[in-house]
């Protein structure tokens, strides 16, 4: 955590000026520049971090899921301004933040969109509505259905699914949500599908390098904070003549 050093040669004058005014002014404008700080890490750092750390597939998704809590009181020993992220429980992008600043391991990614699930089949780009999860209400899987073997399943499942159903079956060893978006004809030829998601149960990904952005970010503002710390301070001391 950054703290303000209100003692710096180039800071030290003004605090000495504003200790000898109102009670109030020296608190105000460190709680000022604390939360001048936090907000720039929102507004300016962190974005940019965000930037270089990740591709941004939800426009102005790290602004929209952050906020800050404002330094409030007067008190200087206790006062602080933090900037965190929003949903971290109900929004899973949220939380994997942590662990992805950190390195380490992120579970509970059973299903991993494929480019062709995505906005112009691209890797940087969000999944297309239709193919959200959230929006997928039944999933045939095919090694329920009858058959003497994988390709007779799959067939009986892609035809009980049916045009816009979804398939879940393996393909070259490895298991596959499709979308049906035709049946046409006889054979496995028959149907023209959308690979949307790969599927392994339980599946973790290992985060082999930590972004460190949010510390980044918080370095870049924390080095303004004398400035900021100055420039309220003037705004007081004029205000006071």
């Amino acid at each position: 955590m950054a703290k303000i050093n209100i003692n710096t040669d180039a800071a030290v004058k003004f605090t000495n000026t504003l200790e000898k005014l109102g009670r109030s002014d020296l608190p105000v404008a460190v709680r000022t520049s604390l939360n001048s700080t936090a907000f720039d890490v929102k507004k300016k750092s962190m974005p940019l971090a965000a930037r270089f750390a990740f591709e941004e597939r939800k426009k102005n998704f790290f602004k929209a899921t952050s906020r800050v809590d404002m330094a409030k009181g007067f008190k200087l020993s206790s006062m602080k301004a933090t900037m965190g992220f929003l949903g971290g429980e109900s929004n899973q992008a949220v939380a994997n933040l942590a662990k992805q600043e950190r390195g380490g391991s992120i579970g509970g990614r059973s299903f991993i969109p494929m480019t062709t699930s995505r906005v112009g089949k691209s890797s940087s780009k969000p999944v297309r509505k239709q193919n959200r999860l959230s929006d997928i209400r039944n999933i045939v899987d095919a090694r329920n259905s009858k058959g003497r073997n994988k390709r007779q399943k799959f067939v009986k499942a892609a035809i009980h699914a049916g045009v816009g159903g979804i398939v879940l079956a393996e393909y070259k060893g490895k298991k596959i949500v499709w979308r049906v978006n035709a049946i046409k004809g006889r054979g496995l030829n028959r149907f023209k599908l959308t690979a949307l998601y790969s599927y392994e149960k339980g599946r973790s990904v290992n985060i082999s390098k930590a972004t460190n952005f949010m510390q980044i970010a918080s370095n870049q503002s924390a080095r303004k904070m004398e400035s900021f710390f100055i420039i309220e301070a003037k705004k007081r001391i004029q205000k006071a003549k």
